[in-house]
């Protein structure tokens, strides 16, 4: 089984590109033999914040996400550098970035950086 670990570092300045992004996740996760993971990492995590305007739009993207078995997961000292309060963001596992690039980089995962 493939593994891809995809990291997306832009924020909601970028949504024509973030958009290409969440459909390529899309594809990837439906190809056979295929993990995803997408990090969201620096101003990415402000694609989290539920109380934006286009909130709507990445709340059903990730939840589309979500059901093909994307995990969905943001850095913590991003959120908190952002200021996104995990109790005001979309639904996502909270770790840190850094470590868990590493830690798929051991596993042979590979990295995507957007």
């Amino acid at each position: 089984m493939k593994s891809i670990l995809i990291v997306i570092t832009m924020g909601k300045e970028a949504f024509p590109r973030i958009n290409s992004l969440l459909h390529m996740t899309q594809v990837l996760a439906q190809q056979k033999d295929t993990k995803v993971e997408l990090l969201l990492l620096g101003p990415g995590v402000e694609l989290l914040r539920a109380n934006q305007k286009s909130s709507p739009i990445f709340s059903e993207a990730f939840s589309q996400l979500r059901q093909i078995g994307v995990d969905i997961a943001a850095c913590a000292v991003s959120l908190e550098a952002f200021g996104v309060p995990v109790e005001q963001m979309l639904p996502a596992r909270v770790v840190k970035g850094a470590v868990e690039i590493n830690e798929r980089i051991d596993q042979g995962v590979r990295i995507l950086t957007f």
